[in-house]
């Protein structure tokens, strides 16, 4: 589970309701705002305050700002408790349903009390102090929710008092339906139509929630009460109300006021609308619990089924017992975007402070069958309700929460309203560098991006992107792309792809001119450097340093200590590894960023620096000897459109880095916002070669300015990222042999198909020919990013073992060997239709002994080592 970081947008006085608002109802799921107060006092009435979205384009307000959410009092009342939002007057803006005068406390109710009003929104995002017009009045009203309960033509309210009198927990509430009447802004108020298909049933109702129609017919209600968990719904063939109890919650305990359950969410599993009930037990209790419903129940199927309790937390305290209590809500929603709901348990606090019991914890699903949930704590602040929403991005879910601050109940000692900003990409501070931690693409379903440096004229982030999605970009910006692959189409219709390096030894732009301006993933996602022109670090030429000063762009979610370093760039002859080389130079290096996987593996991705050097500079011809990575340099600015990477043309003992002879090396010029493909020595097939002492084996090579007069200084600016070794593409490159996607594998002499033995997925199951079910045998093909090489895979990978020998059988593993020495495989052509299936750097093939064991066998004029690739599916 990703992090969240937590944004205050305002402290208040007291603190009870936090919902989400749309203020236009075309604003549902993007950027809505929220509205946010607590109950009040005796002596003073509770601001009813719309905070609206900082992130949303049209927030212009710069009136009463409070940490960049203008603020707006719509009203002012006497103990509001519940609220609810629709278009009621039907102009395109969502009105509020507010329920006010309930009283200091359940002990306290106000007989009077418990009116409904609606509130009128004309519109106008500054206008305070709505008017409202009268609903209905019940007293102890606690919860309001909108819907279409009879009727799927007009607006309906359901509204549920908690209990009717003052501390009377025995008597059964009404369950009323208010129906909107034709013309609800006639003077005088018209009166809304009001049903009330329960009044015996249901005690201490603490929370209610909508069941939208799955169909467009009716929706239906789900109390948490004294009763348990309650499903009602409009049987509109019999014309008739009922309900059933799911669920009885928490049992009776002597001595206690509260039994049953205190709040409900339904969590959404697929396409299964009901795929589980979360509950917290009892009302303001200490129990988190989930129902599963049996494994034959149909699917979107709420009555007629057994749900099976599950008791996942308890948050007694020993000093208090059972009483108070601390959950005040619990909320389900697909936070992490797997297509399941995770699940929210909003904990008020407690008097003394425990970290356990106060904020907001997350249950994820693991095995729903058997009711297991997995447990992460989101956020540490006192919090009454969760608002979930789309509050910045359509890609991530954020939640907002309002600090409970309740007089004799709990008081929090701060209240706030915060923003809970999803965070999948963190960074913290290593030393006088960053490190990023990233989610893997295909871990993730949303996209997280991180604006972290403005130099260059260019605003440089860090992007993740999940699988088979798609990203916006704008014409011109530039994408280096550091695991994964991104593809976009030009406005000729013509496909581009990117992975970790271009063709070595050759200058590639990473400008992106897409149609449509996104870019897309495929199958494994993506992780890049985005680069977007910026006016704030200057535009080239660059002719002074004091030009080139590098912005932090770090924003607030981080840490101060990363939000408040400075990147300086450092004169290279003062620093302590120059060695008293580059005397004079006007050559620089800015540090730097880690850039590694936030999972158990902690794999480095790549580590980024920057460097900047004058006219008539070189960088030092230099080979890595001490380092083992594989670099790749993207030049932000090429300042006199000259510069570029030059490498040695013969082996290392005949060349002199000092004193570099032209006639012994190679250059390639690297345009502005262009990069350079690898220039480390490999194998025929792309395969790093190493040294002795397992460094990359790279030839001399430096970055050289362009010439120049000094005078009329232009700068080169370049980012190079330091990746562990990677297979490349191969010099002398074959054509991709055959797209991706799922074939039958069939050896042309033995007239049998590929398999792993017995269909078993276990490491060292061997691979053999099988002549029967051919039509079950089937292997996905897969290239290996930015190379023309491939993995195999059936139930496993197909893979060899170490070291590798002639006649050895191959076997299947779950796990890709280190850079695909045995997992990698190169499609040689035969003819049209039949290849022969390499081992990497190798000149073994695959082949079948007389046991119909796939073996490893020098190439030879064998049809035996020929294969029929039998398209079964293709997916590119």
């Amino acid at each position: 589970m990703h992090s969240f970081f937590p944004r205050i947008i305002d402290a208040v006085e007291d603190g009870y309701w936090i919902e989400k608002f749309p203020f236009h109802c075309a604003d549902d799921v993007l950027h809505p705002s929220v509205i946010a107060y607590g109950l009040g006092t005796k002596e003073r009435k509770s601001d009813i305050t719309i905070f609206h979205n900082q992130y949303h384009p049209e927030n212009t307000l710069h009136k009463k700002s409070v940490g960049g959410w203008d603020k707006v009092t719509i009203a002012s009342l006497w103990f509001p408790v519940s609220m609810a939002f629709a278009d009621i007057s039907g102009n395109g803006c969502n009105d509020v349903i507010i329920s006010d005068r309930y009283g200091p406390s359940m002990d306290e109710l106000w007989p009077e009390g418990g009116r409904i009003q609606w509130f009128e929104n004309i519109g106008d995002p500054s206008k305070e102090q709505w008017q409202r017009r009268y609903i209905g009045q019940s007293p102890g009203m606690h919860r309001l929710r909108v819907g279409h309960f009879t009727r799927t033509d007009v607006i309906q309210i359901v509204a549920l008092p908690v209990i009717t009198r003052s501390s009377d927990l025995d008597t059964p509430v009404p369950v009323i339906i208010y129906t909107k009447p034709d013309d609800p802004m006639s003077v005088p108020a018209p009166v809304w139509e009001k049903v009330i298909p329960f009044n015996s049933n249901f005690r201490v109702v603490h929370e209610v929630v909508v069941i939208p129609s799955c169909n467009g017919d009716l929706d239906a209600i789900m109390l948490a009460s004294r009763e348990g968990i309650s499903f009602l719904w409009y049987d509109d063939s019999a014309k008739k109300w009922k309900f059933e109890t799911l669920g009885t919650g928490m049992p009776e305990i002597p001595g206690s006021r509260f039994w049953g359950s205190g709040s409900v969410g339904v969590g959404k599993v697929h396409d299964d609308h009901a795929g589980y009930i979360a509950s917290s037990e009892a009302m303001h209790g200490n129990y988190v619990t989930v129902y599963v419903k049996d494994e034959d129940a149909l699917p979107n199927q709420f009555a007629g089924v057994r749900w099976t309790r599950h008791i996942l937390d308890e948050f007694t305290s020993p000093s208090t017992g059972h009483a108070p209590g601390v959950i005040h809500q619990v909320v389900c929603a697909d936070i992490d975007g797997d297509g399941v709901d995770e699940f929210l348990v909003a904990m008020m606090g407690s008097d003394p402070p425990s970290w356990e019991r106060t904020g907001v914890w997350c249950y994820k699903p693991v095995d729903l069958k058997n009711g297991k949930f997995a447990k992460f704590k989101l956020g540490d602040v006192s919090a009454g309700r969760v608002a979930l929403g789309n509050y910045r991005s359509p890609h991530v879910l954020d939640f907002a929460t309002i600090s409970y601050s309740v007089p004799g109940y709990f008081e929090s000692p701060i209240p706030l309203v915060l923003l809970y900003e999803a965070t999948p990409i963190t960074a913290e501070k290593l030393n006088d560098e960053v490190l990023f931690r990233v989610p893997r693409p295909d871990a993730i379903r949303m996209a997280d991006k991180v604006e972290f440096l403005d130099v260059a004229s260019q605003k440089m982030s860090l992007v993740v992107v999940p699988p088979s999605s798609q990203y916006p970009v704008k014409q011109g910006d530039g994408v280096k792309v550091i695991a994964g692959r991104v593809l976009w189409t030009d406005k000729d219709g013509k496909l581009h792809e990117r992975t970790q390096a271009p063709a070595p030894f050759e200058a590639s732009t990473v400008t992106v001119e897409a149609e449509g301006h996104t870019i897309s993933t495929r199958n494994e996602g993506a992780v890049f450097v985005l680069f977007e022109k910026s006016a704030t670090s200057g535009q080239p030429p660059f002719t002074d340093m004091s030009q080139l000063r590098a912005h932090n762009l770090f924003p607030l979610r981080f840490p101060s200590a990363v939000r408040h370093t400075t990147f300086p760039w450092v004169k290279v002859e003062d620093t302590p590894w120059a060695n008293g080389r580059f005397k004079g130079d006007e050559f620089y290096n800015l540090v730097g960023f880690h850039v590694r996987y936030a999972d158990d593996s902690d794999k480095s991705i790549c580590h980024i620096q920057l460097w900047t050097a004058g006219v008539n500079v070189s960088a030092g011809f230099h080979n890595h000897i001490g380092q083992c990575f594989a670099e790749i340099h993207t030049c932000i600015v090429n300042g006199t459109g000259k510069g570029g990477m030059s490498w040695a043309t013969v082996s290392d003992g005949k060349f002199d880095p000092a004193n570099p002879d032209k006639n012994l090396y190679s250059s390639v010029v690297v345009p502005s916002m262009s990069e350079h493909g690898p220039l480390w020595r490999t194998s025929a097939d792309g395969m790093p070669l190493f040294r002795d002492n397992g460094t990359v084996d790279y030839p001399w090579h430096a970055w050289i300015a362009g010439n120049g007069d000094p005078d009329k200084q232009k700068f080169d600016v370049w980012v190079a990222f330091e990746f562990p070794a990677f297979i490349s593409l191969a010099k002398e490159a074959n054509v991709r042999a055959l797209e991706p996607g799922r074939y039958r594998l069939i050896n042309a002499k033995a007239e049998a198909a590929a398999a792993v033995e017995g269909g078993d997925s276990i490491d060292g199951a061997s691979l053999v020919v099988s002549r029967s079910n051919l039509a079950g045998q089937t292997w996905d093909l897969e290239m290996i990013l930015g190379t023309n090489l491939y993995t195999l895979k059936n139930v496993s990978f197909a893979s060899s073992d170490w070291p590798v020998e002639n006649g050895q059988k191959l076997i299947g593993t779950r796990s890709l060997a280190a850079l695909g020495v045995t997992t990698s495989w190169s499609l040689d052509p035969v003819d049209h239709q039949k290849f022969r299936i390499r081992l990497v750097d190798t000149n073994l093939v695959w082949s079948v002994n007389k046991n119909d064991n796939i073996v490893l066998a020098q190439i030879s004029a064998s049809h035996g080592q020929d294969w029929i690739f039998e398209n079964v599916d293709n997916k590119n």
